[in-house]
């Protein structure tokens, strides 16, 4: 009973370490900021934000300078909390950075909860590693990305997946409005549901629920979709995607031979291939594993790679390489895999000053 004591008061501390960490960060604000207030008075005051979305993406220029280019789940959610800070008089960017630190550490308190049923030193390296990822390491970053919301959400969408198809559905459904990176394990869904015909409807309901602002016209639906979902196939070459890297330094032509849309669609949908060719091939059934094999997938072929893309995966790579670890009776892998990934993506981010230049220096 003491030893319990002593540990989750270990867990605690942790977390507030964890807080105090990412407080510190607060003062930065990113370009992004300035996008979504753009978008959410665009929306309140009766105007379609996708149709700024749309003609920024046609500006091949300034590839830095896009609209608000995702489901509108971070525009009802910043838009609350715009119209919250005007009211009150409190700081906006404060505002929602202090919501996304609720997300933040709720992803953490989800992998120590699921991992601690198993192992406590487990759980606590997994809470240690996302609470101290090598985003939030690397010095120069602060504490202005949205990332961990639709993380928390994808990360709640596979923990029910095996427990319960409707839940496990809104969450999958709410994390794709706020960052649609999760469509990369959709297969997987549908796979691995008890009751197909309920996850399926559930995410109808969900989505259609919070897209009826942008369903009035057939005009609104293409605008809506192409500006949310499509203008991400157009994206041109962004951040420090690994193959670019390889050619970039290493003079190994990659990017420049194959046109760019052919790695988009290979960052999506042969990641789909690895799932279903591991469900029914390699007979895997374990809903982590399925989804890391997607995710590395997604990070080795995408054009755009920006810094926050190694958060995503992270807690399903944390837990994922428990259960591998598990299944071989060897713990020392866990360690190895999770403090493997940590220190590649601090040493990737840490010679990450301004992405890449299209041509070689």
């Amino acid at each position: 009973m003491v030893r319990r004591k002593i540990g989750l008061l270990a867990v605690a501390l942790l977390l507030v370490l964890g807080t105090v960490n990412r407080l510190l960060d607060f003062g930065g604000i990113g370009k992004d900021s300035q996008t979504y207030v753009t978008a959410i008075t665009s929306f309140f005051s009766g105007e379609n934000p996708y149709e700024h979305t749309i003609k920024s993406y046609e500006n091949k220029d300034d590839v830095g300078g896009h609209g608000y280019a995702y489901f509108p789940g971070f525009l009802y959610l910043f838009g609350y909390l715009y119209f919250i800070a005007l009211k009150v008089g409190i700081n906006y960017d404060v505002l929602w950075k202090m919501c996304v630190l609720l997300f933040d550490l709720g992803t953490a308190v989800l992998i120590f909860k699921h991992l601690y049923k198993s192992n406590y030193f487990v759980a606590f390296t997994g809470a240690l590693v996302w609470l101290f990822n090598p985003y939030l390491t690397v010095e120069y970053t602060n504490f202005n990305h949205v990332d961990p919301v639709p993380v928390f959400f994808c990360l709640l969408a596979l923990l029910y997946l095996s427990k319960d198809s409707v839940l496990s559905a809104v969450f999958f459904t709410l994390s794709v409005i706020f960052k649609p990176f999760a469509l990369i394990f959709l297969p997987l869904f549908l796979l691995k549901s008890k009751n197909k015909r309920a996850f399926i409807v559930a995410c109808a309901v969900v989505f259609i629920a919070v897209s009826l602002p942008f369903l009035t016209s057939i005009d609104d639906i293409t605008t809506y979709l192409k500006g949310s979902l499509f203008v991400h196939s157009s994206r041109v070459l962004q951040g420090r995607p690994f193959l670019f890297y390889l050619s970039y330094f290493g003079k190994i032509e990659l990017f420049r031979i194959i046109p760019l849309v052919v790695y988009s669609s290979m960052a999506t949908y042969f990641g789909w291939v690895l799932i279903i060719a591991g469900w029914y091939l390699l007979k895997i059934r374990n809903s982590f594993v399925l989804a890391s094999m997607s995710a590395i997938n997604f990070l080795i072929f995408t054009p755009v790679l920006n810094r926050t893309y190694l958060l995503w995966f992270l807690p399903i790579f944390i837990v994922a390489s428990y259960q591998i670890a598990a299944g071989f009776k060897k713990l020392y892998l866990f360690y190895s895999f999770t403090v493997g990934y940590w220190m590649f993506c601090y040493w990737y981010l840490f010679q990450w000053k301004d992405g890449f230049h299209v041509w070689h220096p």
